[in-house]
């Protein structure tokens, strides 16, 4: 017997793997998960020649230590077809695993352990800083929305880190909207940036705990960045290029000010998105003294419209178009009550932000129409 223990031991950090184990690859061998045994623990990893992610569990099973690659999505739905908390036994036969749980049985291909590309980290550290788990979590969530994905631009495929006068700040754009979260560090850490990919971030949150105060470690590399908890590791290559100046994008001058319930604006979003919308997925605002229309109209000609309350003093009445899901996606990810609008005129950016904060902005560009 190569090893016996209970299913969810195993199964989930198989699934938080699964996002790195690629479908269709040029080496067989990525599809594969490394699994390394001593004693009571099992580090699996998975990678895919990009990022590699690496998951300690320690748990109560029974076999002897080894070092083999199996494959990791038909291991997880073979996991997953086994009943919770069912017993699951590994044995070899000859180049093959046998998967049994009861009286089902399943037989896997192997490949030998010592052909898996593992990602080394590098020797040669930048900087390193260290952050809770919900605490950084809750900070890109706020913000991965804004970044490109499949942008020609490489650079704007990912997310900015950068430290700078022992701040953290983390920027997202596709260059038509942007996000910016800032958060103070403790101790001296070394200015740093780098660019990282989208399926990093997205992988990574998937990882870590919004709710958990334990440490995220972030140590800087030439060419690679290292995240770091109790039992998780992640290593990611850098996107190479320079990203755009950002501050230069921030509107300063916008005073035309409006506080919006961040609820009752994307309940009236929803509301006049169900008629479906144009081309341009474009949403009206109509802002006046104290009060803000929304509107939609789709392609056969038919509208919709909604009003909400606001406090807006401003002596000039604005009309700008968005697109819808620029908004929909900074409203769904804020999780305050009231945000902060600013407004310059007809055809600018506008600026979002946290009433009485300083650590979040975001921007979006208005549609010209």
């Amino acid at each position: 017997m190569l090893l016996k223990l209970k299913r969810d031991i195993l199964l989930k950090p198989l699934t938080l793997t699964a996002g790195f184990v690629e479908k269709k690859q040029t080496m067989p061998i990525l599809s594969n998960v490394y699994l390394k045994k001593t004693g009571n623990q099992i580090v699996i990893i998975a990678n895919d020649m990009e990022i590699q992610a690496s998951i300690t569990v320690v748990g109560d099973m029974s076999g002897e230590d080894f070092t083999i690659t199996l494959p990791g999505k038909k291991l997880q739905d073979i996991l997953k077809a086994f009943p919770e908390s069912a017993d699951v036994t590994f044995e070899v036969q000859e180049s093959r695993i046998l998967v049994k749980s009861g009286m089902a049985k399943f037989v896997l291909q192997s490949m030998p352990a010592d052909h898996y590309p593992l990602i080394r980290v590098n020797t040669d550290i930048e900087s390193e800083f260290t952050i809770s788990q919900g605490l950084f979590k809750k900070l890109v969530g706020q913000i991965q929305y804004a970044m490109a994905d499949k942008d020609s631009r490489v650079f704007l495929n990912g997310m900015l880190f950068e430290v700078k006068h022992n701040q953290l700040r983390l920027v997202a754009t596709d260059a038509h909207r942007l996000g910016l979260v800032t958060t103070d560090l403790t101790g001296e850490v070394k200015d740093t940036s780098a660019i990282i990919p989208r399926k990093t971030i997205v992988e990574l949150c998937r990882m870590l705990d919004e709710n958990s105060a334990e440490p995220l470690i972030v140590k800087f590399f030439d060419n690679q960045v290292y995240f770091e908890t109790e039992n998780k590791q992640l290593i990611t290559k850098v996107i190479d290029g320079k990203y755009p100046d950002y501050e230069r994008v921030v509107p300063v001058t916008n005073d035309k000010l409006c506080l919006i319930n961040r609820n009752d604006l994307l309940t009236a979003v929803e509301r006049v998105g169900v008629i479906g919308i144009d081309k341009l997925k474009t949403l009206t605002f109509e802002l006046n003294q104290d009060m803000l229309t929304i509107s939609c109209h789709n392609e056969d000609q038919e509208e919709s419209k909604d009003e909400i309350i606001v406090n807006y003093q401003g002596s000039e009445p604005l009309r700008l178009s968005f697109n819808i899901s620029f908004v929909r996606d900074l409203l769904s990810n804020a999780h305050v009550e009231n945000l902060q609008w600013a407004f310059y005129d007809n055809n600018r950016s506008v600026l979002v932000t946290i009433p009485n904060e300083v650590n979040f902005k975001g921007v979006i560009m208005p549609l010209r129409i």
